[in-house]
């Protein structure tokens, strides 16, 4: 553990730092609950050092499926806190639901790392977003989603609140968010994600998002054509 934090904390801040040169943001992908505590050390790490003093672009994804979500959310204000810096937290509802159940089953766990119903994940999302709109200090709120609902639900807490931002992926949720930004005359920002790479690289990643959620396949029709 220690020697992994190390080494990745080492490549991260040489990112970081050609990242910040170029004023642009780097945000750290969420992996497996099993790395949370791993995750955390290296962000925090990276976060601290003095080259990046004052700096406010880097990011964490945090995936509200974990029952460790809003835990997350505290611990990172204290850091935000104590670094005095502003934090972008993209919050998830999580990627990794089938591998976190068979992982916890076959280890014998007591219970799961992860919620184990979507209305759940729903609500701890909501419980997330809401803490995340009432640190205006701490955090650059980025809410991935393609569910109306959930959008809509952020709009009401979000109202007379500082900066953020909705993102989906390439693909999906088109309609729901051109409706979205026709309601709002644009005032919202809403960042698009699509993968970039070779087709080693792609075909991992686009086997994931499709067990992640069927509806990803729009996005693999229009790769195809």
């Amino acid at each position: 553990h220690k020697q992994a934090v190390q080494q990745i904390s080492s490549q991260l801040l040489y990112l970081a730092k050609k990242a910040r040169a170029a004023n642009i943001s780097v945000t750290i992908d969420a992996e497996e609950s099993e790395r949370l505590e791993m995750s955390l050390d290296i962000f925090s790490k990276v976060l601290s050092e003095p080259e990046l003093k004052g700096w406010s672009g880097l990011g964490l994804a945090v995936q509200a499926y974990q029952k460790r979500a809003l835990s997350t959310l505290h611990y990172l204000a204290e850091l935000s806190r104590a670094e005095q810096c502003i934090i972008p937290i993209r919050l998830v509802k999580g990627a990794y639901w089938d591998s976190e159940i068979k992982r916890a089953q076959v280890n014998g766990l007591d219970n799961y790392p992860v919620f184990t119903h979507k209305s759940a994940t729903d609500l701890s999302y909501l419980a997330c977003a809401q803490f995340m709109l009432s640190k205006t200090g701490a955090f650059y709120p980025q809410f991935a989603t393609h569910n109306a609902h959930t959008v809509a639900a952020i709009l009401t807490m979000a109202k007379a609140k500082p900066a953020y931002e909705l993102q989906r992926l390439h693909g999906m949720g088109e309609q729901l968010y051109r409706q979205l930004q026709t309601d709002t005359q644009g005032e919202i920002p809403c960042r698009i994600y699509a993968p970039v790479g070779n087709y080693q690289e792609l075909l991992p990643y686009l086997v994931r998002r499709l067990l992640e959620n069927g509806a990803n396949t729009s996005f693999i029709n229009q790769l195809m054509l």
